[in-house]
């Protein structure tokens, strides 16, 4: 295991690490003004699409490529999936990564369904720690056949170490993880920490060693949303709800939507370094930092404005109101903001703020 106080810097996690990037950005700031119209259009989102109220408040949204959940190995190819979703976005001029007709984190979802449905057991360790690069390629070909998924060796040396660390300490399943946290969300994201490097999420911003935890969330997020379903977690997994934190970057073109609403505003270095470069930036650089604090640190307080704003009651049915007053805004907001990206008709929206890659294997 990492020694968790390895270095002489103070660490500062989370919320507390995402208010003091946000209190010292000198590139990203964020327009609180605009926060309350924020969560308006969340929660019209919200009204819109009332049929589906229960899945926008509990779960992430899922495209119908997403691997059964009712299956006994639910959890490990959702650490699978999860320890993938990083950097899956070529430089702007270049072809994009497509599978299934979908880019990105939903492009990631289709390939790994249809590898299983191809009888390959990718959420199974003994399978995955002695996969060849060929056979994870053919896996995640594109609908080209010529565009590669990036940074691929990469994901193929995380997946022959997470899978050794699960065989060695873990009897081969996540699932021993999610036990030996007893159940525990915070104690399972500071297990994936220490346990897993891909998961070892820190920098040092302004001479504190600060951890967003992005990936770990999002994992941790979505087997709370499947295995609360099922014996024997149901019982048993705690997510403290009240404290949760949006997790923002399952696609980390999340900022593109702050930035549409104008939620967040970037300097005119950054922009002029996004617009005019084609240089990723990298995990840890300040710009990287500060995107992310102030992204989550927003999140927050758009959270906390629908918190206060709840819904009108006038046309809703007693079942609706009591739905209402528990609903999950965190994952709300991730499910809003994941649902502007890839589903809105106005997809040129997102083509007119400045995009940044990242080189990165957290997120």
């Amino acid at each position: 295991m990492a020694d968790s106080n390895s270095s002489d810097y103070d660490v500062v996690e989370s919320f507390l690490a995402a208010k003091i990037v946000a209190e010292k950005a000198q590139d990203v700031h964020i327009n609180e003004e605009n926060i309350k119209k924020m969560a308006c259009h969340v929660l019209d989102y919200f009204e819109d699409n009332e049929q589906y109220w229960y899945i926008l408040t509990n779960k992430f949204l899922r495209p119908e490529t997403y691997p059964a959940l009712n299956s006994s190995n639910t959890a490990d190819w959702l650490f699978v999936l999860h320890t993938l979703n990083f950097s899956l976005w070529n430089p702007k001029g270049n072809r994009q990564w497509t599978v299934g007709g979908s880019e990105g984190y939903f492009g990631l979802c289709f390939a790994i369904k249809r590898a299983i449905d191809e009888g390959k057991p990718i959420w199974d360790p003994k399978y995955y720690t002695r996969i060849t690069l060929s056979e994870l390629e053919h896996i995640f070909r594109s609908d080209d056949s010529e565009t590669s998924l990036p940074r691929i060796l990469e994901r193929l040396n995380i997946l022959h170490q997470v899978g050794e660390v699960l065989l060695n300490k873990y009897q081969g399943t996540f699932v021993e993880c999610i036990k030996s946290s007893e159940y525990d969300a915070n104690k399972l994201i500071k297990l994936l920490f220490e346990e897993f490097e891909s998961y070892r999420d820190e920098a040092v911003f302004e001479d504190l060693k600060v951890r967003f935890h992005s990936k770990a969330r999002s994992l941790v997020s979505d087997i709370w949303a499947v295995c609360s379903q099922k014996k024997p977690v149901k019982q048993k997994f705690k997510l403290n709800t009240k404290e949760m934190m949006s997790t923002m970057f399952i696609d980390h073109r999340a900022p593109l939507v702050l930035l549409h609403f104008k939620i967040l505003r970037y300097s005119n270095r950054l922009v002029n370094r996004l617009k005019n470069g084609n240089e990723p930036l990298v995990h840890g650089s300040r710009e990287e930092i500060e995107i992310r604090g102030c992204s989550l640190f927003a999140a927050n307080l758009i959270c906390k404005e629908i918190q206060k704003k709840r819904l009108p009651k006038s046309h809703l049915s007693k079942e609706l109101i009591q739905l209402a007053k528990m609903l999950n805004i965190p994952i709300l907001l991730d499910n809003f903001l994941l649902g502007f990206i890839d589903f809105t008709r106005d997809k040129e929206c997102l083509k007119q703020d400045p995009f940044h890659y990242i080189n990165t294997v957290y997120y």
